[in-house]
């Protein structure tokens, strides 16, 4: 399945039309919206619809952008619209265009992002914590949760400055973490892992190339917590200011990053097949630039 964004799609009236056949009333206004060109007139230019495209089938979608129907708020941005068709219910899908909305909402310089609903237990699913009920523009009790768009351990305080001007643009761990999103691939995934590795589970495997790369960048040290079989995770540490780019592999799963064996590149780098793949990322990384220049 693919992710399109309806504003940039060349078959623009098929997915029209598959809107306009939606069984759910907010699906139906949306569809008015936008053959009436109205959208971005009530949500914002920079408003987007974003397509979860099943071949030339539309399996789920949603919005992003900056206003919602909750109104005299600064809080944004906002995902709205979130409906899946119901043959293709059950597979988490709207998680795929979760993820996509809080990647869209960190390159925007946000760091959280909101959404109103009357449903129960949904968003919760999906990390949401719930901030308030508000009145929406109807009038109406909605309520109001909010999602990190960083999931990794530490992401709050991962501020500390860059040391290196190598790679132009990464001042903070976050920006590193925005820019290693399209970088991870099956290719750095250790190989033990390599047949678990998805776009969904991006950092699986990355976690000792990624915290040498980092301290590449930030400086400080490269710690272990033991995994019981014999390995360990690796996370960065520089000052007070401890991080872990790669945790999300783990999902609900809870690391005790209090338990600290310091990890060394030369003793990694024993392994050749690691040594290349901590090459390759640094690579990757560098042909970003390379790329946006």
């Amino acid at each position: 399945m693919d992710i399109q964004i309806y504003e940039d799609a060349a078959n623009r009236e098929q997915w029209l039309e598959q809107l306009k056949n939606c069984d759910w009333k907010a699906g139906a206004f949306l569809y008015s919206l936008l053959k009436e060109n109205r959208f971005h007139e009530r949500y914002g230019e920079k408003a987007k619809v974003l397509l979860l495209t099943d071949g030339t089938k539309l399996a789920s979608f949603c919005t992003y952008a900056e206003k919602d129907e909750i109104p005299d708020t600064e809080r944004k941005p906002w995902i709205g619209f979130v409906y899946t068709y119901p043959e293709y219910r059950g597979r988490r899908l709207m998680g795929k265009l979760i993820a996509q909305v809080k990647e869209l909402a960190r390159e925007d310089g946000y760091d959280t992002v909101y959404v109103s609903t009357r449903e129960q237990g949904l968003y919760e699913k999906y990390g949401a914590e719930f901030v308030a009920v508000m009145k929406d523009a109807w009038g109406e009790n909605s309520q109001v949760f909010r999602m990190n768009t960083y999931g990794f351990y530490g992401w709050e305080t991962a501020l500390v400055p860059a040391k290196t001007t190598d790679y132009p643009g990464i001042r903070t761990p976050r920006d590193l973490y925005n820019i290693l999103w399209h970088v991870w691939e099956k290719e750095t995934c250790a190989p033990r892992m390599q047949q678990d590795w998805s776009e969904e589970n991006r950092t699986l495997g990355q976690c000792s190339i990624t915290a040498f790369l980092a301290q590449d960048i930030f400086g400080g040290k490269v710690w272990g917590v033991p995994l019981g079989d014999g390995n360990f995770h690796c996370f960065n540490a520089v000052g007070d200011c401890a991080f872990d780019l790669t945790s999300e592999q783990f999902g609900d799963e809870k690391l005790d990053y209090s338990l600290l064996y310091e990890q060394t590149r030369e003793e990694h780098f024993q392994k050749a097949e690691k040594e290349a793949r901590y090459e390759v990322l640094k690579a990757k990384l560098s042909a970003q630039f390379r790329i946006q220049n």
